[in-house]
């Protein structure tokens, strides 16, 4: 009993020996596991991070070559018909294209990103009402025209000339040298609008059988006929202030009166033999429903009706179903 007394301190000191070594061993290897997993947590992110960067590289390459073919495509499409509407925020370019039946000059500028005058003024069009099957064109991509260098003729007078910049004919030209121009060289002018050619113009008066419009309203123009950032604008927008009178620009009966969605408060003239005007974003119509108005009569007030940013006169002629630009038909 003795001896076992003696022996039991020691016993016991051993025992809390070995609790103590297997808590401190169980929380090492503890640590272990935990940095282990660590690791293998990091490695299995950085590995992520590769495949994604991989799969992104991949992707990246078959949107060029996506691209690529996209190019190809609608350089196949030139000739067979008029393409979607080109990216307006790339550089012009001269397109040679082929008529087909059914085209017109109003749905190839549409397609192109350009206006009816810079194709008919590009290619010395007489009559923009009319194409031939076969006739070639060469389209310009941009509002604007082709400028062809003359003798003594610098970039800075050109510039001057057009009211434009030299960076932005550099640019739209791919200059390398803007001091070195060679004589009969083409320029692409962008977004100049030119002086309509009296061909046209004479053309345009014939097509709307010897009627002669007059401003429907004294204003500033806001926005031309043509393509704009927010799509096709089909009409010619005269700023003014509200309560301005707009007077009808030929003789006719109304069409239509009320109210229209995006157009607002409308009238539409009929002048007969296919022709109609319309005046958009009125606040006040002045004439009723198959009335019969005179060249010059007020018909409404300038308004902000509809969808518009500000008060003004939406104004269009309409020939054959078809809009015109206004500035071909006014004086």
């Amino acid at each position: 009993m003795r001896s076992l007394k003696k022996v039991f301190p020691h016993l016991v000191c051993i025992v809390i020996t070995v609790v103590l070594c297997a808590l401190i061993i169980n929380q090492n290897v503890g640590i272990l596991k935990r940095e282990q997993n660590n690791t293998i947590d990091e490695n299995e992110k950085k590995q992520e991070q590769i495949d994604d960067f991989l799969e992104y590289e991949d992707t990246f390459s078959r949107s060029i070559e996506i691209d690529d073919d996209s190019k190809s495509a609608e350089s196949e499409t030139l000739g067979k018909g008029p393409v979607k509407s080109v990216d307006r925020a790339s550089r012009p370019e001269v397109v040679s294209y082929v008529v087909k039946k059914g085209d017109t000059l109003w749905n190839l500028a549409k397609a192109y990103g350009t206006d009816v005058n810079t194709i008919a003024n590009t290619n010395n069009i007489r009559n923009p009402n009319s194409l031939k099957i076969g006739q070639r064109l060469q389209i310009l991509t941009t509002d604007g025209i082709i400028h062809n260098v003359c003798r003594g003729e610098s970039l800075w007078a050109i510039s001057r000339k057009y009211d434009t910049s030299i960076g932005e004919i550099v640019w739209a030209n791919e200059l390398k040298n803007p001091d070195s121009l060679n004589i009969g060289q083409e320029l692409i002018i962008p977004n100049v609008r030119q002086v309509t050619s009296k061909a046209v113009i004479a053309s345009a008066q014939t097509g709307a059988k010897g009627m002669r419009f007059i401003w429907p309203v004294k204003g500033q123009i806001s926005s031309p006929f043509g393509n704009r950032k927010d799509g096709f604008h089909y009409g010619l927008d005269i700023a003014c202030p509200i309560g301005r009178t707009i007077q009808a620009a030929e003789s006719g009966k109304v069409d239509f009166v009320g109210w229209l969605q995006g157009y607002g408060r409308t009238v539409l003239l009929k002048h007969g033999n296919g022709i109609k005007t319309r005046y958009a974003h009125t606040s006040k119509i002045l004439v009723n429903k198959g009335e019969t108005v005179n060249k010059g009569q007020k018909i409404a007030e300038i308004g902000n009706s509809g969808r518009s940013t500000g008060p003004h006169l939406h104004f269009e002629i309409i020939i054959d179903g078809k809009p015109r630009d206004p500035m071909n038909y006014l004086p």
